[in-house]
């Protein structure tokens, strides 16, 4: 029998605190509150419609980005990666990588997402330059920066 190939799955968070003036992905400034359990539940609504695609392959790498998935709470996070993993086998050295603004990181946040099974974090700091930042629409600041690899 031949081997699949092993799935990439993309997971997308699409708001933001605010806009990036330079971003060109489909993501949103949040109004309110981010819907943390409907949106969840509309992910893994989608991922049901499209899970026999995947069948017999194993997924290697999840990689969350967006907007800023670090906007999205610990549990809903657990609840996200729970039923991927019901949907879809992972490989037992699976990466998973979730995005973070530095101006969203909280040490709590990381240990729930880390319990969640993440186990890579790409932290979104574009410059240790507060000029820099400022001109680009960052809601962070150089010590935020700092602050947010140093808990990573």
């Amino acid at each position: 029998m031949v081997k699949l190939p092993p799935l990439s799955l993309y997971i997308h968070i699409p708001w933001c605190v605010q806009k990036c003036p330079y971003c060109d992905f489909n993501s949103h400034a949040l109004k309110g509150e981010v819907p943390h359990d409907d949106y969840v539940q509309h992910l893994l609504c989608d991922l049901d419609n499209d899970v026999a695609y995947a069948q017999g392959r194993e997924v290697k790498t999840i990689f969350i980005g967006g907007g800023t998935p670090s906007l999205l709470s610990g549990p809903a996070m657990q609840t996200l990666l729970d039923g991927v993993r019901a949907r879809l086998p992972l490989a037992a050295d699976a990466e998973i990588t979730m995005e973070a603004n530095p101006g969203t990181v909280e040490a709590d946040r990381f240990v729930d997402y880390q319990r969640a099974g993440v186990n890579r974090i790409s932290i979104g700091v574009q410059s240790f330059s507060e000029e820099k930042l400022k001109r680009l629409g960052r809601i962070h600041g150089p010590q935020e920066a700092k602050r947010a690899a140093k808990l990573a």
